[in-house]
Formats: structure tokens, sequence, C-alpha cells
């Protein structure tokens, strides 16, 4: 949430807000969480006209120019001496393809061993409810191989080390809106704590198995081609049995030395 902007003394058809990031990563994430949720809450000392046009102007100092996201005002409450605005977002990745590519190879050029594959920054809601209506699953970030996952609600799901969680990914463009099942393999859980009155945990895992035409969304998606897919979270599964030691011993064994 964009917070304390003071409004310049222009017309409203020439505003302009005008944000600096320290890095790429923290701009894409933002600009992730911008364009996912679909609009933000701007606290203003003054207000502007429902419809009014704005554009947020994101730079950071891999960028030859700014990544610009255009917004309308929908909504808007007084509070005090506080004026709540309502932005929608609108934005065009085309548009921005090159600037976009900049901040992808700045980040790329942050990516250390022994880290293969370059993480992109997200804020993408997941729907839950299929599972639990209190329960809120956010990806943080994404890479070629795997994600980031923040877990906050009432009660949490247990979840551990090679437990599964079953998602279903859907886009919006032409020829991506056919569901395809997503499974990450937790590797990682990350320690309770409490965030806004509520016990919050991060997990992070591997994609297990996707096939190519998933394999060819997540690359829409870490390059921000396609920006607000529908992520389903179906279902959470145990972590899979695996044989006991001297079982596996015995299958690594030639045939001609097992027991009979």
């Amino acid at each position: 949430m964009i917070d304390r902007i003071p409004m310049p003394p222009v017309a409203p058809s020439a505003i302009r807000l005008h944000a600096w990031y320290r890095s790429a990563g923290s701009l894409l994430r933002e600009l992730s969480r911008a364009i996912n949720k679909g609009q933000t809450l701007l606290r203003a000392d003054s207000s502007l006209p429902v419809g009014t046009s704005l554009v947020l102007v994101m730079s950071t100092e891999c960028l030859s120019a700014p990544i610009e996201v255009q917004g309308t005002v929908t909504a808007l409450r007084v509070v005090g001496k506080s004026h709540e605005m309502t932005l929608r977002y609108d934005f065009d990745a085309g548009v921005q393809r090159d600037r976009l590519d900049e901040a992808l190879a700045g980040l790329r050029a942050q990516t250390r061993r022994p880290r293969r594959s370059t993480r992109v920054p997200l804020t993408l809601a997941t729907d839950t409810e299929a599972l639990a209506r209190d329960l809120e699953v956010t990806v943080m970030d994404v890479s070629r191989s795997g994600a980031q996952l923040r877990v906050a609600g009432k009660r949490l799901p247990a979840i551990g080390a090679g437990s599964r969680l079953v998602m279903r990914h859907q886009g919006r463009g032409s020829g991506t809106q056919r569901p395809l099942r997503l499974v990450l393999e937790v590797r990682w859980v990350g320690p309770r704590r409490r965030s806004g009155g509520r016990p919050t945990q991060v997990v992070g895992g591997r994609f297990v198995d996707p096939s190519d035409s998933l394999r060819k969304r997540l690359r829409a998606l870490l390059s921000f081609t396609e920006a607000r897919p529908q992520l389903t979270l179906q279902a959470l599964l145990a972590p899979l049995a695996r044989p006991a030691a001297s079982t596996r011993a015995a299958a690594k064994r030639p045939r001609s030395q097992r027991k009979r």
C-alpha cells in the first residue's frame, strides 16, 4: 500500500506519482502486488474526483527510463484530515517490455551461486477457499524450479518438509485459460510468527514434474508477460512414505545376491 504521498498542485489530468526503489527486486514486487491485486489504497492530504487518471512512475537505478502504470480513482473516502482514494491499476506489459527486461536483467545480475536460477519477487494471492476459508496463501517469489509462499490464518495447517501443495493454474490471456495442475513439494519450513494478529509461516519448495505447457506459463509469469494468473490451492498432501533403509539397500543389491 502506498502511504502518504503528497499531491502536487497541478491539474488532475497531469498528475504523476513518482516512486523510487532501492533495487529492481523491490520494484518488481510492488509492481506485481499492484497489478495482481488490481487496486490499492492511496492516502493523501487532498482528494481527487472519482474518474481522475493518474500515472504511477516507478524508478530504480538499473532502468534507463521509469516503468509506468496507469491508474484511475474509483472511490473516495475522507477520514478526518486524511483523504483515502481507491486506485485501480491498468498495466500493459507490451508497452513496458524494454523497461521490464532491464529490471529482470538487474535482478539476474544480483543472483549469486549456488542459486542457479533467478528468483523473481512477486505478490500473488492464491484462492484457498477449497481448502480453508480463513487461510491466506501468497506466492512471494518464483523461479524456474520452485517458489516461496507465505501462509497466514487463524489456524495454520501442518506443513512440513515433503508436504505437497496441489494448485491449479489458470491464465487470463488467450491460450492460457485451460487449468493446469501445479504441485509444489515443500523443502523447508520457516518458523511460525505473528503478523497482523495472525500466525504466519513462510515455506519454500520445488515444482514436481511440471509439464511443458506449465513450464511455458511459468516463463511467462517470470517475465511479467502473464501478470495476473489465477492460482487455486486445491489440496495439501502429507509427505510421501519412503521405503525403510533395509528395503532400499536390498533393492540396490544385484538380484543374484538377494535372499530367496
